[in-house]
């Protein structure tokens, strides 16, 4: 890989606070590019370049959704080398994004998230921290990095809020309702059980797994997968359904679209307004249910 990628990944990383999930995407759109590119270099390289590059990603069959986010990654790595490189002018300010419909991001309905969590109604570690883990994820937003980052010197039972590390290292305060924070209540102390039994000493992270090492982004979904399956709960389900399934009710109870911005971390109420589309959706969907010529079909 061409070094100055390396560095603008490095960047990312140490200075932008990007999650290693995220860096990863952002490397194989790089690679990917640089690939395209063969013998042309990478700064070197016109709006001409990028736009046929977008147009070998249609060929491949990427959707347009994928296409987009390539080129944000290109148009990261142009405005970083027009800050801190040799470049003159930045060639992806000349690229426009695919036309695409924004997909309505899946959620659960308030009946379905408590059929959910009351599928898990046993007392052993597993079940008290599966509990909480998907009680805090409901109650407070947190995307899936910020949950497994939680430290217990940052959660604060007493007056039911705690204190995350979001996107860019940016520190917000997520609150916990009343069914979080007794889940926390009750796992907290198995889980300092445990690391004693193991003889393991406290990392300080919330979350950990049975082996009593922090929990990682993937042993979170894996868990979501599990009690998915095991509960009655059909519609396709993740970590960060749980942070639409949030965000959804709180737009739909009539909350300031800006105040569920903060809530979430948005840098851009534009990534916000979504959830009023998904309010939308939901309404119709109640209509058709309820309304007797509401229906398309019977």
């Amino acid at each position: 890989m061409d070094t100055r990628i390396e560095d603008y990944l490095a960047y990312l990383e140490s200075v932008r606070g990007l999650s290693e999930r995220t860096l990863r995407v952002y490397k194989d759109d790089l690679e990917h590019y640089e690939a395209f590119l063969g013998a042309c270099d990478v700064d070197e390289a016109g709006a001409s370049e990028i736009r046929k590059f977008a147009g070998s990603l249609v060929m491949e069959g990427k959707a347009a959704s994928s296409v987009n986010r390539a080129l944000s990654t290109l148009r990261g790595y142009y405005r970083y080398r027009l800050r801190f490189g040799n470049l003159t002018s930045d060639p992806g300010r000349e690229v426009e994004n695919l036309a695409s419909e924004r997909a309505l991001p899946r959620f659960m309905f308030e009946n379905e998230a408590a059929s959910l969590m009351e599928s898990i109604s046993g007392s052993d570690f597993s079940d008290l921290r599966d509990r909480a883990l998907f009680e805090v994820l409901y109650s407070t937003g947190c995307r899936a990095s910020e949950l497994v980052g939680i430290r217990v010197d940052r959660v604060d039972n007493s007056h039911s809020l705690i204190r995350v590390m979001g996107k860019g290292s940016k520190e917000r305060v997520v609150f916990l309702g009343r069914l979080a924070s007794e889940a926390l209540s009750r796992y907290l102390p198995m889980r300092t059980a445990r690391l004693q039994m193991l003889n393991i000493k406290d990392h300080g992270k919330v979350f950990i797994n049975r082996r009593g090492s922090p929990l990682s982004v993937r042993g979170l979904e894996k868990i979501v997968e599990k009690r998915k399956g095991a509960s009655n709960l059909k519609k396709a389900l993740s970590p960060h359904a749980f942070r639409h399934s949030f965000a959804t009710q709180l737009v739909a109870a009539g909350a300031d679209i800006r105040v569920v911005q903060e809530m979430l971390g948005h840098s851009s109420i534009s990534t916000t307004q979504v959830y009023t589309h998904v309010d939308m959706e939901h309404l119709r969907k109640v209509y058709e249910l309820a309304h007797p010529h509401g229906a398309k079909e019977r």
